[in-house]
């Protein structure tokens, strides 16, 4: 990625470029935005609540585009977001399309796309953060595609926290299997 295509900035709170092929835009009234772009690489899968989901979800209304892969994968289309982020260079440091491309990818993942959460993951391990950081957040999102595929591993782990078992009897081995 050259410097000269890099994502620009028109303020803190508003972000328009245009970049091999990038043609995106935020509206500048969007307080989330800033903070929004940030969670990707902040937040673990199961820290997303319902005020950063909304935030997210707020930023991705607000963001438009001219081009129609960018306009899918903003609207939500899993396919579109997974094949922008893997066609993204990985940075030697973030830069404000890495979040703007990471922000897209999250939005899917949070939507339920366990592709999207896969991706997720592994861009995260090559992305120039904080080593313990990276590996922690990559690994929640591993954690959350097992957790979509197999959702009574998640009833089970409740019980278990609410100290209650996991709700299956364990027979003793001295017991007779009849």
């Amino acid at each position: 990625m050259s410097m000269g295509n890099k994502l620009k900035n028109q303020s803190s709170h508003g972000h328009r470029g245009r970049e091999g092929g990038m043609d995106v835009a935020a509206d500048s009234g969007c307080s989330e935005w800033p903070g929004a772009l940030l969670l990707w690489r902040t937040v673990p899968a199961h820290g997303f609540d319902f005020m950063r989901r909304a935030a997210v979800t707020e930023c991705m209304r607000r963001t438009s585009s001219t081009i129609d892969v960018w306009r899918k994968a903003v609207g939500g289309d899993a396919a579109s977001a997974m094949g922008l982020a893997l066609r993204m260079e990985i940075p030697s440091a973030v830069t404000a399309r890495t979040d703007l491309v990471m922000t897209v990818l999250l939005h899917s993942a949070l939507r339920g796309s366990a592709g999207a959460a896969l991706v997720l993951s592994y861009l995260l391990r090559r992305m120039p953060i904080d080593d313990v950081l990276r590996r922690r957040l990559a690994t929640s999102w591993l954690a959350h595609n097992v957790r979509l595929a197999l959702p009574e591993l998640e009833r089970v782990s409740a019980r278990r926290r609410a100290g209650l078992g996991d709700g299956r009897t364990i027979r003793d081995s001295r017991e007779d299997p009849k």
